[in-house]
């Protein structure tokens, strides 16, 4: 059997899918990107850690090595040999696929922070060095612009924008997000600089979505009830997990809408009881979980990364609404995705405002890049070809490093809904 692969290179995760034959789809598969921690939490480390050729061919060997560990988690489980493997396509952010072909970063790292002028992705597998699969059919989605990469036009590519009747709005939750929003043949993006509290980096009890992680959280009579990933006990506190915290706090009018943990005797329920006292500073804290051995609190200062993070996925989407003119429509779609899309309610989105609209339908796509990717080593070859170039065609980024507007809106947008 021949098989072919499809990747989302991710920040922090890196995901797999493989095909067999002419309809057999194999369960996906997914690694913390060998990257990380190491090599920063972030897009912005990554830039950091690999702005020559030196230093970039660390990440790119990182790189290699998680997608090589993919595949022989396949391998080992189906019995194939690597040459088996006819096709590979992957997609990432900017800064992932260039680190993947070896490009030194530094033209990211400062204005107008855009790939360098010279980029091409590679057609053959032959490219990498100590890649397993040789010599076989690549494809790395194209870059748009800037902070927008393969990962947004697989993600448009998936949702097959080009042919909807309607406007489609979709934001992509990584350690960036990315925001498209468009139609036949007007598609406006941006990248919201969101920095990783949404898959639970830069916060202190923060983890990826694994197991023990804390997804989901109900705040009751001054008591948490907690979900984790499969119902281990619990290590920290994933994306879907903060954002539940967040909505359950504010809710319950432990926070206010400023994002200030409130002392005590401010709050007038009994969930006062989840408030402590931090022990070096003179701030409150919340106490998510404590069995005697873990202890996993939720601080001041968590609260302020995720603001940070949610005001800048709302300044992007209002920017680019705005841009798109979304008032002449009268209806769009909306998607989001992410890992933790499938934990997340409607009205957990709309209280913590994390979108310029309200009591919208949202549709939850587990993995929009994945599909996108699995779209791609699916179908017909021309046809493909043809779709991807009408996206790159008709596609307009919006880049928001530098802008004054953005930096107005984040301030107004950091507060949550009344």
């Amino acid at each position: 059997m021949k098989y072919s692969l499809g990747v989302d290179l991710g920040t922090t995760t890196v995901a797999a899918i493989l095909t067999g034959g002419e309809k057999t789809v194999f369960p996906a598969k997914s690694l913390l990107n060998f990257q990380y921690p190491e090599f920063g939490l972030d897009s912005i480390k990554r830039i950091q850690n690999g702005l020559d050729k030196n230093s970039v061919r660390k990440l790119q060997e990182r790189a290699v090595s998680t997608l090589n560990a993919l595949i022989d988690s396949y391998k080992n489980e189906l019995g194939f040999d690597y040459g088996d493997i006819e096709e590979v396509a992957v997609a990432g952010n900017t800064v992932m696929e260039m680190a993947l072909c070896g490009y030194p970063l530094i033209s990211l790292s400062k204005p107008p922070y855009r790939p360098m002028s010279e980029l091409f992705f590679p057609d053959s597998t032959a490219y990498f060095p100590n890649f397993y699969p040789k010599n076989k059919k690549l494809f790395i989605f194209p870059i748009l612009d800037g902070f927008v990469g393969g990962d947004t036009v697989a993600s448009i590519y998936y949702l097959n924008m080009i042919r909807s009747d309607k406007p489609v709005f979709i934001a992509d939750f990584g350690t960036n997000v990315e925001i498209a929003v468009g139609f036949k043949d007007k598609i406006y993006t941006t990248s919201a600089p969101a920095g990783p509290a949404f898959e639970g980096g830069n916060i202190k009890s923060g983890m990826t979505a694994s197991d023990g992680a804390i997804s989901e959280v109900r705040l009751k009579d001054g008591s948490f009830k907690i979900k984790t990933i499969s119902d281990s006990a619990p290590s920290g506190i994933c994306g879907s997990g903060i954002m539940s915290l967040i909505y359950e706090l504010l809710k319950e009018g432990v926070i206010n809408k400023n994002g200030r943990i409130l002392p005590p005797e401010d709050i007038e329920s009994e969930n006062f009881t989840v408030v402590g006292k931090a022990e070096k500073i003179d701030e409150n804290e919340i106490i998510l979980y404590f069995d005697g051995k873990n202890n996993i609190k939720f601080f001041q200062e968590d609260v302020r990364q995720f603001q940070f993070a949610k005001s800048a996925v709302k300044s992007a989407s209002e920017i680019l609404l705005d841009k798109f003119k979304i008032s002449d429509y009268e209806d769009f779609d909306v998607y989001i995705s992410g890992t933790f899309g499938s934990h997340i309610r409607p009205d957990i989105i709309d209280l913590i405002d994390i979108f310029p609209f309200k009591e919208k339908n949202i549709n939850v796509i587990d993995g929009s890049v994945l599909s996108g990717c699995l779209k791609y080593i699916s179908a017909d070859s021309l046809q493909r070809e043809s779709d991807i170039k009408d996206i790159i065609k008709i596609s307009k980024n919006f880049p928001l490093s530098g802008s004054g507007i953005f930096q107005k809106y984040f301030i107004r947008n950091l507060s949550f809904s009344p």
